[in-house]
């Protein structure tokens, strides 16, 4: 019931994003259906960057990832798992590249307020990782905008339902 349904769902939703994203250095290419239930695309070389050394984890990296996210905005899509740090990769050459598509949102005809907060709030998970690897090069505006956007992150209303919420015994 699952795999027809919300399988389905999801992996549609990936694809789509996937391919609005084409020719943008750092998101996955050549995406494509497999069948009803399953996406390919070409493979990413990279670390997760939960699992990369302190010592990469510099400004130039970070400031590399938000341009990547500013290229992603600029085709209307969001991706809004940019906390989760399995889905940034960093490359060997220590470029960024983005995976996980399955919770974006096109923000094409959402009105520009929405579409603003939305990548806001996407830039904000970039913000979440520089504080945490490499705070000294963290300037004020970006810091300002990340505790700006955390009050809101408290406030996410999925959050409560799902994953975060306690289970009743």
């Amino acid at each position: 019931l699952v795999r027809n349904t919300i399988g389905r769902v999801l992996a549609a939703r990936e694809i789509k994003g996937l391919k609005r994203l084409a020719g943008v250095r750092g998101v996955p290419a050549h995406a494509f259906r497999v069948d009803a239930h399953a996406i390919a695309y070409r493979f990413v070389p990279g670390t997760p960057l939960g699992l990369v050394s302190e010592s990469r984890k510099d400004a130039a990296f970070f400031r590399a990832l938000e341009v990547l996210l500013d290229e992603v905005h600029a085709r209307g899509v969001v991706h809004l798992d940019i906390p989760n740090p399995n889905n940034i990769l960093m490359t060997a050459e220590g470029t960024p590249a983005l995976i996980d598509l399955q919770s974006h949102l096109g923000t094409a005809g959402l009105p520009g307020a929405v579409r603003r907060w939305m990548e806001r709030f996407d830039m904000a998970g970039v913000y979440k990782h520089w504080a945490r690897h490499h705070p000294q090069s963290l300037d004020a505006d970006r810091l300002a905008e990340l505790v700006a956007m955390n009050r809101w992150r408290r406030l996410w209303f999925l959050r409560g339902y799902f994953g975060a919420r306690k289970r009743c015994s």
